[in-house]
């Protein structure tokens, strides 16, 4: 039995589609505890710093190593798990590192800014990165980064009295369900 141009056709597609929605599958899947475990940073750096803004000189930087460390750790585990070798995480802090320097440089040059613009900026830019990741990777991280900087706008611009509060609570909450949510594919 042959088949026809048509059916060849239909059938090659059909494995395309497959083939792409397994590789999606794959990166929601790797991407999911990263998303929990930088939303419990979230809980606990924007709770901490509501409570008790004295320690956010401290708290902050402690949670990003523990964060970083912690995103090594899956991500090695993640990998060993998968049968793959672990491969250094050279490019993930070179990220960071970027990050930081991009971070610092736009504060230097917008000079002075205040605590929940400090505490805004840094989920936008994040809910941005997401969003643009989605665009390549799945819709699940266009709808995660959106909601990100929906929420964050939200917060800042009606609930400034509790604006970091609301940043623990719905922008870590946020990190967490989307890490959930792309567990589920």
């Amino acid at each position: 039995m042959s088949l026809s141009p048509q059916e060849a056709a239909s059938t090659l597609s059909d494995v395309e589609r497959a083939a792409r929605r397994s590789g999606q599958a794959y990166g929601y899947r790797k991407a999911s505890p990263h998303l929990i475990v930088w939303g419990l940073i979230w809980v606990v750096g924007y709770a901490t710093t509501d409570l008790r803004m004295e320690y956010a000189n401290i708290v902050w930087p402690v949670l990003t190593v523990l964060g970083v460390a912690l995103s090594t750790y899956v991500g090695r585990c993640e990998s060993i798990q998968g049968g793959g070798r672990y491969r250094s995480s050279w490019r993930v802090l070179g990220l960071v590192a970027l990050a930081i320097i991009f971070i610092g440089a736009t504060y230097s040059i917008m000079g002075h800014v205040s605590g929940p613009q400090q505490g805004a900026f840094i989920p936008l830019l994040v809910g941005t990165v997401y969003a643009g990741m989605g665009l390549w990777l799945g819709p699940r991280f266009l709808v995660t980064g959106l909601a990100v900087i929906v929420l964050t706008l939200g917060g800042y611009f009606y609930l400034q009295e509790h604006f970091l509060l609301w940043q623990a609570v719905v922008g870590g909450g946020a990190l967490i369900l989307a890490g959930l949510w792309l567990r589920t594919v």
